[in-house]
């Protein structure tokens, strides 16, 4: 049977979160959740914005030459990174996952406040899936850290989410109702939902599994670039 998860944000891998913020804050209108967090012992630094409507957005830095947001950025450049569904329980949620075929890897399910597992993009179709438990929520992280997120701004764009293309609908429909999505067929095309949540992928029929940016209501097409990440498609 499909797990329960509710999809929590997208990330995007940036060189420099400093210099992406001129889309992801500036332009596109997103607020600020938090200050920027290093992780040094995960090789990264993150930064979240949060828009209108709800839908939220982490920006990825690599600060490890060796770690994997520096590896995919050398693989692949500057773009969407992940997609992450939080869950009730981490492992019974892998077990599940596991049993209907599907390859979870980097299971870490041994801290008090924060278990997470992934599946590789080849399984997805161009994008990262994080399967993740979160012991405290938003709210009482940011009381803890004595974060005041900045206020989402009324001129702010809508993020919408990712959209996909896949070869094989059928295939990437089987997959996300694993993952615990509704999905709904749209001729050429594949909407994924969650109920109640903010943020959906679409997946479009092409000739290859890929990542093609990120859908946002009230914002320009704005290309793909090398320091400032994912592209955008606007949603009318």
């Amino acid at each position: 049977m499909p797990i329960t998860t509710v999809p929590d944000h997208a990330a995007v891998a940036v060189p420099a979160i400093e210099r992406a913020a001129a889309r992801w804050h500036d332009e596109l209108g997103g607020a600020w959740l938090g200050p920027r967090f290093d992780l040094g012992q995960a090789g990264f630094a993150t930064r979240q914005l949060h828009y209108p409507g709800g839908a939220k957005l982490e920006l990825l830095e690599p600060i490890d030459p060796e770690g994997f947001a520096a590896r995919f950025l050398e693989r692949r450049g500057a773009g969407l990174h992940h997609v992450t569904l939080k869950v009730p329980d981490l492992l019974a949620a892998v077990d599940e996952i596991r049993a209907h075929g599907l390859d979870v890897v980097d299971v870490f399910a041994e801290g008090d406040v924060w278990h997470e597992a992934f599946l590789r993009p080849s399984q997805i179709g161009g994008l990262i899936v994080q399967i993740a438990w979160q012991g405290r929520s938003d709210e009482e992280w940011a009381e803890l850290m004595g974060v005041t997120p900045e206020p989402v701004r009324d001129d702010g764009s809508r993020l919408l989410g990712p959209s996909l293309s896949h070869p094989d609908l059928d295939a990437a429909a089987r997959v996300w109702g694993v993952l615990g999505a509704r999905v709904e067929h749209r001729g050429d095309h594949l909407d994924v939902r969650w109920s109640d949540a903010p943020l959906s992928v679409r997946v479009v029929v092409g000739e290859q599994a890929r990542s093609l940016g990120l859908r946002f209501k009230g914002a320009p097409a704005l290309p793909r670039d090398p320091e400032l990440g994912a592209g955008t498609i606007p949603v009318f």
